[in-house]
């Protein structure tokens, strides 16, 4: 069985990128210093994607939120919760995103165990890192029944959300341990890639759910 796309859903993705990509264009502007008269505290300024609860990144609460609506639609759809395995999931990375439960977790089991500074990273890192290990076993170890019990829809949409979430995972944790590491001079340039990549794999994982959800529909009027 395949993953059929309707018509709607390469506007739906064009819009989606073309709306990251304006949040990217101006965090150059950023960079530029284009904004430093009005935001002379650079971690103040709304239109850079690196800055906590700025426009960009309520953009991408956005799409999280809508990841999770569709996917408790369809376990109500299916009355099944297999499903639910992935609803949880993004409802994780919206929890994470919007409050920075990770970095706060990860500094106070830094602070209880004492974690040390290794490797160009700090203490707090490795329990951000240890905080984000921990609940991502548990939730792909979900995902990993739901994946043995799930029907052929659901086994084929997994390998294809599986995929996006490791390309993710590469630019929101892997280039952020390389970015704390990296010499000052890069980080401006790195912290663009990390954040502007994370949005355009949310875009697509997006676009994905909304496709998903359209073949669960089909397949349960059948």
């Amino acid at each position: 069985m395949k993953i059929r796309v309707s018509s709607w859903v390469s506007k739906l993705l064009c819009l989606l990128l073309l709306t990251d990509i304006c949040f990217i264009v101006l965090h150059i502007f950023f960079l530029l210093d284009v904004w430093s008269d009005l935001y002379p505290d650079p971690s103040s300024n709304p239109y850079s994607i690196e800055t906590d609860r700025g426009f960009a990144e309520f953009f991408q609460y956005m799409k999280e939120y809508w990841c999770v609506l569709l996917l408790g639609l369809i376990v109500v759809k299916k009355r099944s919760p297999l499903y639910l395995s992935w609803m949880l999931l993004f409802l994780y990375l919206l929890i994470d995103d919007s409050t920075s439960f990770h970095e706060e977790v990860g500094l106070y089991i830094s602070n209880s165990l004492g974690f040390i500074p290794l490797f160009g990273l700090r203490g707090q890192d490795f329990g951000e890192v240890l905080v984000t290990a921990s609940v991502s076993l548990f939730l792909l170890g979900y995902i990993a029944i739901a994946y043995r019990l799930g029907d052929h829809l659901f086994r084929k949409a997994s390998k294809y959300l599986i995929a996006m979430l490791f390309a993710l995972a590469a630019f929101g944790v892997l280039l952020d341990l390389i970015h704390i590491m990296a010499p000052v001079e890069f980080s401006g340039k790195l912290g663009l890639l990390e954040d502007g990549g994370e949005m355009i794999v949310m875009s697509a994982m997006t676009t994905f759910v909304f496709v998903l959800s359209e073949q669960v529909k089909s397949k349960t009027e059948v």
